[in-house]
């Protein structure tokens, strides 16, 4: 039989609303309770559900339209066993005290302005296909009892709450306020998260001191000698002032924006509430939007994990009052590349162990070469192939065991040794389960191009979104959810998500290198520019690095760049901002750039892919 579904009533007074999404087409199979369109009143997002199994036959409100209380919005084809819905009433004689609810509101506020504040997506129809599978409400995990009572300082309920401050969390909720949006953010351990406290801000600190000593140290041969004394203590005293700056900024941002603070530590309970526990107590809060920003942790490795003596993690190294006279790092990827330079360059004897047979394995030869033996100038020593297979302690110190892939084994003694196997999302801390949220095979949160995940309410950002785990990508996909909360057309693109190595030479990339191109159907031209041409590297004593770049030949359009150089990380910018615009590789090197500069290397790379090159051969 066919069944006609008629728009209920919306509750708040609202007659008529905005239709703003429909999840369902002609030919669609669903049950009773299955979420099937949203539309958007003064007062209210409501959510529509099936009232009864069947099929969609026809969709007759479109996105956009005004719809009426009694409007048919859809019509299903059913077999008539659960069609007693609200709008069948009259011809089955079902008692409308007994009808299923077929909507979910989620209410704004009392002000009839707050239309911003709904959610609304406008997009929906016309937007990128979401890479998740929507669930309806009722789907969700059963509903638990939040524990009663109130924190001072803790909202009882809030438009958007935000679990976590890193740098994906602090950015969504300042843009969330921004747009009008009452946010409070709750976060457990310190305002900037991973990056600001216990990764990027310090780790470049430290390195900069480290660069400072050498070469105050390595001049010789300019005519300057200098002797020194490097007080590890003091420089990581000033680094901490540096993150103490940043994190009281970020607080005074988000206050300055209306956004409510929390130090507590935030777990879902069901759909729209969430307990937070804090040092004055447990609190329950209610919310209409979620996001989830919990970031990532070390990856531990079993029988290494970190008791900051003997074996550290990053964090454990960049608190050191003292550098080691040696250290093992085991791992040397990004951060154990960037760690075993620094403290090589402080005066540390550093053993790298990694099991593959090269640094950086996420990059190709050609990149990876530069920075070993850069490192290797630095007294890095390396043992490739082989893992870390035991430690114990040993004379003030620890004596690590590694054993290559034939089972040959070698003991290694140093004072300590820092593990950086990588990192980890941290999806297990907020209780995703009682959304109904379930994990990829990587471990990540699902979402789409707008963040969300399979609850369309709920969002995630950063490091537990996936790869690449990255602040700047964090903060991006930060604004993308705020601004798709806010009802504002968005999406994320990360075509031009650049990232960046601070090795010695540093090391940035951004879009496609040759192969990928190649693999995404391209046929790619590359020109490239090594630094011994370039005047500029010359005169800092810096000619290890080359810029690379990469176009598709019959159009031109630069598709991408790696660049090693100093200062690689402020240089890919120009190239990030043309995979933007869609420039091809004739703005590049027919922009005038300042000499002597190294971003002269961009141009002559875009001019060597032309043929035109002035300044290589």
């Amino acid at each position: 039989m066919t069944y006609e579904f008629e728009l209920p009533e919306l509750g708040n007074g609202a007659t008529d609303g905005t239709l703003v999404a429909c999840h369902v087409e002609p030919g669609d199979d669903v049950v009773e309770g299955d979420l099937v369109a949203e539309v958007e009143t003064d007062k209210s997002v409501v959510e529509l559900s099936a009232p009864v199994d069947g099929t969609v036959t026809d969709v007759v409100a479109a996105v956009g339209d005004t719809v009426s209380v009694g409007d048919v919005v859809l019509r299903f084809e059913t077999d008539g066993a659960n069609a007693d819905g609200a709008t069948a009433d009259a011809d089955t004689g079902a008692d409308a005290d007994d009808l299923t609810p077929a909507v979910t509101r989620l209410e704004t506020d009392d002000d009839p302005d707050a239309d911003e504040s709904t959610g609304a997506d406008e997009s929906d129809a016309d937007g990128p296909t979401p890479a998740v599978t929507r669930i309806d409400d009722a789907e969700s995990a059963d509903t638990a009892d939040v524990p009663a009572g109130t924190v001072d300082g803790v909202p009882e309920s809030t438009d958007v709450l935000v679990v976590g401050a890193g740098p994906g969390g602090y950015v969504a909720a300042i843009r969330a306020a921004q747009l009008g949006l009452e946010v409070t953010l709750v976060e457990k351990d310190a305002y900037g998260g991973t990056c600001l406290n216990d990764g990027c801000i310090p780790s470049k600190a430290l390195i900069h001191g480290a660069d400072v000593a050498h070469e105050a140290t390595s001049a010789e041969h300019l005519g300057i000698t200098a002797e020194i004394d490097v007080d590890v203590d003091r420089l990581t005293d000033w680094k901490d002032g540096v993150v103490d700056r940043l994190t009281g900024g970020i607080e005074s941002l988000c206050r300055a924006a209306g956004v409510t603070l929390v130090d507590g530590h935030a777990t879902f309970v069901d759909d729209h509430r969430a307990h937070v526990a804090t040092d004055d107590g447990d609190a329950a809060i209610s919310f209409e939007y979620a996001i989830v920003a919990t970031g990532s942790r070390p990856i531990e490795i079993p029988g290494f994990e970190p008791d900051g003596e003997h074996i550290l993690d990053s964090s454990d190294a960049l608190e050191l009052s003292d550098a080691p006279d040696r250290l093992v790092v085991v791992g040397a990827g990004y951060i154990g590349m960037e760690l075993s330079t620094a403290f090589a360059k402080l005066g540390t004897d550093v053993t790298a162990v990694e099991m593959f047979d090269d640094v950086l394995p996420m990059y190709d030869d050609e990149i990876s070469r530069v920075v070993r033996e850069q490192a290797v100038e630095y007294g890095v020593e390396f043992r490739f192939g082989e893992r870390a297979a035991d430690w114990e302690p040993a004379d003030d110190g620890v004596l690590v065991t590694t054993e290559d892939e034939d089972g040959a084994t070698t003991e290694l003694t140093a004072d300590a040794a820092l593990v950086v196997a990588g990192r980890e999302p941290a999806t297990d801390t907020a209780n995703l389960e009682a959304l109904g949220i379930e994990l990829d095979d990587d471990g990540f949160v699902p979402t789409d191009a707008q963040g969300r995940t399979v609850r369309d309410h709920v969002f995630a950002v950063g490091d537990v979104a996936g790869e690449p785990m990255l602040a700047h990508k964090a903060s991006y996909e930060g604004e993308v959810a705020a601004a798709a909360i806010a009802g504002q057309p968005a999406a994320l693109d990360h075509e031009a998500m650049p990232a960046a190595v601070f090795t010695d030479p540093e090391i940035a990339t951004v879009g496609l290198a040759r192969d990928e191109a190649a693999d995404a159907g391209y046929d790619p031209i590359v020109g490239r520019m090594p630094l011994q041409a370039n005047g500029r590297a010359l005169t800092v004593e810096a000619t290890d690095g080359f810029v690379r770049v990469v176009a598709d030949a019959a159009t031109e359009r630069v598709l991408g760049a790696q660049i090693v150089a100093p200062n690689a990380s402020e240089l890919i910018g120009e190239v990030a901002l043309a995979l933007e615009v869609g420039a091809d590789l004739s703005t590049l090197a027919g922009t005038v750039h300042t000499h002597p500069t190294l971003s002269e290397a961009i141009m002559e790379a875009a001019a060597d892919a032309r043929d035109e090159a002035i300044h290589t051969r």
